[in-house]
């Protein structure tokens, strides 16, 4: 692949995450610092990115101490679960991705 067509890629992916409908998507860093949210987040969570990027997993979740979240965050694959928030219950699916080097972990959420 030549850089231009990796970079072309990756915007790409950029945008169709970024505008998906009725999927909120969040990354947050070990330190469980949202870190990125698509437009489908804020929708979903009524508030705008820049407060969201200011939270931490567990704020938007009733059950801030979830263990899922601690076995991602330490080297599990991928879980799925369904969840209570403020924003009614969601089924969401984590894993551990890599953005430029570090490891981060992904979210994607949506009503159940």
């Amino acid at each position: 692949m030549t850089d231009a067509f990796e970079v072309a890629q990756l915007a790409l992916l950029g945008e169709a995450v970024e505008w998906l409908e009725d999927v909120a998507v969040f990354v947050w860093d070990e330190d469980r610092n949202y870190v990125a949210a698509n437009q489908a987040a804020c929708e979903l969570l009524g508030k705008p990115r820049e407060q969201i990027l200011r939270m931490k997993v567990g704020d938007m979740s009733e059950n801030r101490a979830s263990p899922l979240f601690e076995e991602v965050q330490h080297g599990g694959a991928v879980h799925t679960g369904v969840m209570d928030s403020p924003a009614g219950r969601l089924h969401y699916l984590t894993c551990r991705t890599r953005i430029a080097g570090p490891p981060y972990m992904l979210s994607v959420c949506r009503r159940a």
